[in-house]
């Protein structure tokens, strides 16, 4: 059984050929992948410029909060209510009464 998957019914291709297909194919993924790798480079170093762009536009912010910080711990704080064990439980009910409404 003979199975010819061209459809434009050529002979098979001669070993040089196959040889040269082999080597141009190796020849173009090697050339996308280092195209690939400068890419990716690209992204990679723009990704670190932005980043650094950032840290650097907000030192001055970052700065504060610090400070902030600082100060908040450093502050006295008040005593906090001892706590005594008991337990408030309560309900309200709001009664709307309508003939004392104001603004009508």
């Amino acid at each position: 059984m003979n199975i010819n998957f061209d459809p434009a019914g050529r002979q098979p291709q001669t070993l040089l050929a196959r040889v040269l297909a082999v080597l141009v194919g190796l020849l173009a993924l090697a050339a996308a992948f280092m195209f690939s790798i400068v890419i990716f480079a690209g992204v990679a170093i723009a990704g670190l410029v932005l980043w650094l762009y950032f840290l650097w536009k907000t030192r001055a912010l970052r700065q504060q909060i610090r400070e902030r910080m600082r100060a908040q711990e450093a502050a006295p704080r008040a005593p906090e209510p001892a706590a005594s064990g008991e337990v408030i439980d309560g309900e309200s009910v709001r009664v709307v009464d309508e003939k004392n409404r104001l603004g009508e």
